[in-house]
């Protein structure tokens, strides 16, 4: 999240500023439309009075030589920000308020949560969560134009420039396959999609129709939504149970193992009971396990994590994200029974 606030303040904070020509003065542009129409059969006239709308900044020195070929790059003064501590991360999203929407947002669509849960085996507080901190259960679907964003992000040259190119290819079809107007959308400063803030090749290649209407709405259907993120976990190959992550006290000879980035559980307990872990009683020796360290401000939280908690990782890739998902499902979940125990 903090890498990408900082690119988008990177590639906008000076736009009214500086000087500015259409997308389709680059050649950049000229090239990505170009491959639209020979690989996709788009229309190139369209595709060009689209991208002619949205303006990209340019160099003194492209302005010069009235040549302009290359969007600037991106001035390196700014920054990036300090990572937030956990504590401080998990804050931003554990709130009463999120939690007493959340049992709300359950409540008025539990046909659909639990379809989802007994069509994919994600459990309902999962889903809720995601909602919850992607978009405040549809609340915050995004302001920006998706086409203008991931078009600067696209065309202005920076180190993902190959990622949003993608995605925006990948754009301009989920489009043109559901009958949108790439014009109209509005999503993330990012380029993030509707209630499950799905980006562009997520949408195509991970929703559904969950309230069987012949179309797939995200930005308006709160039950496909649902069905969408149960089957994104599904084909990240979710687990049907089991625990997510407990809390662990490692000696200092041990803490080397728990690692702050992703870390895949590819290692059976056996393993580390063998190494001289104290690994519960209750796990079983073949259950698959790994460590984490969330960052506090003079220390680090170390946890054991199961194969659940590295599918949560998948839809956002961050490991603060995915324990803030397994934190606000819990406290949905409790809340909602507490108001709501026959519904269950």
């Amino acid at each position: 999240m903090p890498l990408l606030i900082t690119l988008f303040l990177l590639l906008f904070s000076s736009t009214m500023l500086a000087k500015t020509l259409p997308a389709t003065s680059f050649q950049v542009t000229q090239d990505f439309i170009n491959k639209m129409v020979k690989v996709h059969d788009f229309n190139q006239a369209e595709l060009h009075a689209m991208f002619s709308k949205i303006d990209l900044i340019i160099t003194d020195e492209t302005n010069k030589t009235n040549k302009p070929s290359k969007p600037s790059k991106p001035s390196k003064a700014i920054k990036q920000p300090k990572p937030l501590s956990w504590d401080t991360y998990r804050a931003l999203f554990m709130t009463n308020k999120r939690i007493h929407n959340g049992v709300q947002f359950w409540k008025d669509n539990l046909s659909s949560l639990q379809r989802a849960e007994k069509q994919y085996n994600v459990p309902p507080e999962i889903i809720v969560a995601i909602l919850g901190i992607e978009s405040n259960y549809g609340r915050h679907k995004g302001t920006h134009p998706v086409l203008e964003t991931l078009a600067r992000l696209s065309f202005n040259p920076h180190r993902r420039q190959p990622f949003y190119q993608k995605e925006l290819e990948e754009f301009l079809l989920m489009s043109r396959e559901n009958a949108l107007s790439p014009l109209t959308i509005k999503g993330s400063y990012a380029g993030a999609l509707g209630y499950a803030q799905f980006i562009a090749s997520s949408y195509r290649h991970y929703a559904v129709d969950f309230d069987s209407d012949h179309k797939i709405d995200l930005f308006n259907s709160a039950a496909d939504a649902i069905g969408s993120i149960a089957n994104y976990f599904d084909q990240h190959q979710w687990h049907d149970s089991g625990a997510y992550a407990r809390p662990v006290n490692l000696p200092a000879h041990q803490k080397k193992h728990a690692k702050s980035g992703i870390n895949k559980p590819k290692t059976r307990a056996l393993y580390w009971r063998n190494k001289g872990f104290k690994i519960d009683d209750d796990i079983h020796n073949k259950t698959k396990l790994a460590f984490i360290k969330l960052p506090q401000d003079n220390h680090f939280e170390i946890w054991l994590t199961f194969w659940n908690f590295y599918v949560l990782t998948r839809y956002n890739h961050n490991n603060k994200y995915a324990m803030t998902i397994v934190q606000l499902s819990k406290k949905i979940k409790q809340q909602f029974i507490q108001h709501y125990p026959k519904l269950l």
